[in-house]
């Protein structure tokens, strides 16, 4: 994969997910984001294994900006779709839409992330064969 790759993953809107109205909550829309995120860095070649144990640091969220634009709602299914931003030295971005079945936008999102050494908690340069490769 290069830069600009996505992976896309659906959702159902269930009770949990939900506000007395049945409208999904802010925060749900985030988790979704996640999941697709991690989904994205695996296909980029970094595991969760090797987030977490690897010599090569761990992404961490460092910015999010979301723009709500339409209410996903109780029932709805919903397809996430994420790809690769920009790619530094340290840090990359990743941008995804939450899109309804009839391809209706319910939400934007652009997240900013930095490798970090998780001993240390400092920033670690990214991989330089990602970075190549992704970059």
């Amino acid at each position: 994969m290069k830069a600009g790759a996505e992976v896309e993953r659906e959702f159902t809107v269930y009770f949990f997910d939900t506000d007395a109205g049945g409208v999904a909550h802010n925060l749900t829309y985030l988790r979704w984001i996640e999941a697709v995120r991690t989904d994205l860095a695996e296909a980029l070649g970094w595991g969760i294994g090797e987030m977490v144990g690897g010599m090569h640091g761990c992404p961490v969220l460092t910015k999010t900006e979301v723009e709500y634009l339409k209410p996903a709602k109780l029932g709805d299914r919903v397809r996430v779709v994420s790809r690769l931003g920009q790619v530094g030295k340290v840090r990359f971005t990743v941008e995804s839409e939450v899109q309804g079945a009839e391809g209706q936008l319910f939400c934007r999102a652009k997240q900013e992330l930095v490798s970090v050494d998780l001993k240390t908690g400092k920033a670690k340069a990214l991989r330089e064969d990602w970075r190549k490769k992704h970059g």
